[in-house]
């Protein structure tokens, strides 16, 4: 199957596993409540209503907007440890798989375990077949209002692929009432790398008052590269940067009291010059060619390009309210590959390199309707439907082959080009409802019925496929119910405790016939029990979010191989048991801190021989331990002069890189600092921040460069080191 994975490693990897493959909304309008005291009450979106984080019987993240300006984060990278149980792995700009609470097989793993969502709109793939566990979009936060991750498996509300949880970007709501706009622009400096810089705008402007309105942003932003390549045709520096283009626009109208209709439209391009990988010992892991140096002889250009449109209507009946979300999306990834130190060194020691492209169109729509009070009061109820559809296509058109030295083209019977191209469709329907016991206790039930069906083709074509080519076609269909049950119990307003136990899953898919592997493999599930408590006390001076989880995964989806080609198939089980909490501490007005920690042990249980997985073997780049600990003060210089300023210190535990092949290895912890201050004054202000500033090499991911793991070079991606920036902006 072919595959888009992340680093040059896993490029590299994919890219030869593949050619042997199996034939292979609204965001809510109202602002959080203030308690008089600075301290505003945090409202979320992410169970399909507006919800005080505090009344959410599960364990929710939330990193808002403000936040992310504050430290000058624009990537995962930059404020992953701010959200309990998250873990990433990436070697590539722009393209990052992101994993909850340790769902994760590692770089070849098939479609995505984690869901996402901007407002009302799913993103990304599906299925199996286009990388989508790495294809995970980081948008810029130009136009966020918050972004919220929702841990543990989500099925009855968000369907297939909500295995570990749901990450969902909630855009900046518009002002029916008044004109305003923000403009910035920013630059910064990587230690040893390049220069970045930002420019972002946004207009809200009313066209109707408390009628209609429309709301415009665009940014053009620069990431500046820090890794050089030395020596041979492809040498130069700072080639991982990346230039990332996007935009979003937003009509929304009140057609009356009762209806809105939101209509939006975002368009996010990036485009980089190489990965964020060193060439390292595989045993020592210490650069073989100086740091931040890898030794390419091509380059490993990309690009990610991602296009959504979304419609969302609310009817307000009174005793129900009827949601209709139409979304149309587009992604399209090229990832360019240097195979010349697997495939060119198979080939005599020629140069190699690849372009993969994976394109997904996709079709979503979903109707709920969603009633509280019913019964005097005894329950609330939400029913939906749900129907998506994509056309998906994988390709690797041909493998080009160049003078090593020269790097001039070099004559070459064609060593493959490989395609798969899938189309998935999925109904659902699905229920919850919330049974009121009285005033302190309730019990959350709610239900979800999927049927999906796959169509799949291949077509491989050159001189290392077996007999010269392989054709195959396949087809699977599948029904999965998943199931939530969650009891509750009040102590006061502010003071709850919950259970839960919930189930996901991923689509299972079709294999390519005659190569030795199943028909189909079937869906992997899981089930996860979860206790959990949460308490606002002091007039929100204080909150604990805290919880503590058992995750089951069966069947689990695995890659592996038979007659020279590469298929699914489901085998091992896995276990993820851990804690995590948040706590926030807001002594006086304008001083805030956080403390997130979280304890992850996932594991297989059993061997896993088609990954050459043992049982005991930890989920890989999942750490044990991670946390982060933030503090921020905001102050008055007097009169209309602000000053703030802040720190955060994140930590990543000891992990494991992938076990695939015995090629696995101990990845050392890391912990980073960064700072930040600001002024403000009327509607201008100016902020200056430094990430990493003890410029830790922390490690993203890691796998082999050549087709023999065991004792080839290794691939190392890293976080960027020290970065310090500054960025000015003016409100109206």
């Amino acid at each position: 199957m072919i595959k888009v994975l992340t680093g040059r490693t896993a490029l590299l990897a994919g890219t030869a596993a593949v050619l042997f493959a199996a034939a292979p909304a609204f965001a809510q309008d109202a602002a959080p409540a203030d308690d008089g005291a600075g301290n505003p009450e945090i409202v979320v979106t992410a169970q399909k209503r507006s919800q005080r984080l505090q009344d959410v019987p599960a364990s929710v993240a939330v990193v808002s907007s403000e936040t992310l300006q504050q430290q000058g984060a624009v990537k995962f990278e930059d404020y992953a440890t701010q959200v309990p149980g998250l873990s990433l792995s990436s070697g590539r700009p722009g393209l990052t798989q992101v994993t909850l609470r340790g769902i994760t097989t590692g770089p070849a793993q098939s479609a995505a375990a984690t869901s996402f969502y901007v407002d009302e709109a799913p993103i990304g793939s599906v299925n199996a077949y286009t990388g989508g566990s790495n294809t995970t979009l980081d948008l810029d936060p130009a136009d966020l209002g918050q972004i919220e991750v929702l841990k543990g498996p989500q099925g009855t509300l968000y369907g297939a692929n909500s295995m570990g949880g749901l990450i969902k970007y909630v855009t900046t709501a518009p002002d029916y009432n008044s004109v305003s706009g923000r403009i910035s622009g920013g630059v910064n400096s990587v230690l040893g790398g390049g220069t970045g810089y930002a420019v972002r705008g946004s207009i809200n402007v009313p066209l109707i008052s408390d009628t209609l309105v429309v709301r415009a942003s665009a940014f053009n932003r620069r990431d500046a590269g820090f890794i050089d390549i030395v020596s041979g045709p492809a040498a130069a520096k700072d080639v991982n940067y990346a230039d990332v283009t996007g935009g979003r626009v937003q009509i929304a109208a009140k057609l009356g009291p009762n209806v809105r209709i939101s209509l939006q439209a975002i368009g996010q391009d990036t485009k980089v010059g190489g990965t964020s990988v060193i060439d390292v010992d595989p045993n020592s892991l210490l650069p073989l060619y100086g740091d931040l140096r890898q030794r390419h002889l091509s380059r490993e250009r990309g690009k990610v390009s991602f296009r959504l449109y979304n419609g969302t209507i609310n009817v307000d009946l009174g005793a129900v309210e009827l949601t209709s979300s139409t979304t149309y999306q587009t992604a399209k990834a090229d990832t360019g590959v240097d195979a010349s130190s697997s495939f060119g060194l198979a080939l005599g020691g020629i140069g190699v390199r690849s372009v993969q492209s994976t394109t997904v169109e996709r079709w979503s729509q979903e109707f709920r309707a969603d009633a509280n009070g019913l019964a005097g009061g005894l329950f609330d109820a939400q029913v939906g439907f749900y129907y998506t559809h994509e056309d998906d296509a994988n390709r690797i058109p041909k493998f080009f082959t160049f003078n090593p030295v020269t790097g001039a083209d070099v004559a070459f019977p064609n060593i493959a080009t490989a395609s798969i191209t899938s189309k998935y469709s999925e109904y659902s329907i699905f229920a919850n409802t919330t049974v009121h016991f009285g005033d302190r206790f309730d019990v959350l039930l709610g239900g979800r019925y999927s049927h999906d069906s796959q169509v799949y083709d291949h077509s491989y074509v050159g001189l290392i496929i077996p007999g010269g080519s392989n054709v195959g076609h396949g087809t699977e269909k599948a029904d999965v119910f998943t199931f939530l049950v969650s009891p509750r119990f009040r102590i006061s307003e502010n003071a709850m405790v919950y259970l839960r136990a919930s189930s996901g899953y991923r689509p299972g898919g079709p294999n390519a016939p005659g190569v030795g592997a199943p028909v189909t493999f079937d869906p992997d599930r899981l089930t996860s029990y979860e206790g959990g408590f949460k308490v606002s006390a002091f007039d929100r001076m204080l909150t604990v979010d805290a919880a503590l989880f058992h995750t089951d995964w069966k069947d689990v989806q695995i890659q592996t191989s038979a007659g020279g080609f590469n298929f699914f198939v489901n085998g091992g089980d896995a276990v993820s048991t851990g804690g995590e909490a948040t706590v926030r501490i807001n002594p006086v007005r304008g001083l805030s801190f956080g403390i997130n920690a979280a304890y992850t042990d996932a594991h297989l249980t059993e061997d896993a021989p088609a990954a050459g997985g043992l049982k005991g073997d930890r989920m890989p780049l999942v750490p044990r331990w991670s946390g982060s600990v933030t503090a921020q003060y905001d102050f008055s210089l007097g009169g209309d002069l602000n000053g703030s300023f802040g720190g955060i210190v994140g930590h990543v535990g000891e992990r494991t890189s992938n076990y695939t092949n015995r090629a696995l290895r101990s990845l050392p912890e890391y912990t980073t600092l960064g700072l930040n201050a600001g002024l403000s004054y009327k509607n201008y202000s100016l902020t200056v921040y430094a990430k990493n500033l003890t410029d830790e090499r922390g490690i993203t991911a890691l796998g082999t460069l050549g087709l023999t793991p065991a004792s080839s070079p290794f691939a190392m991606g890293v976080i960027a080191p020290r970065t310090i920036g500054m960025d000015l902006a003016i409100k109206f």
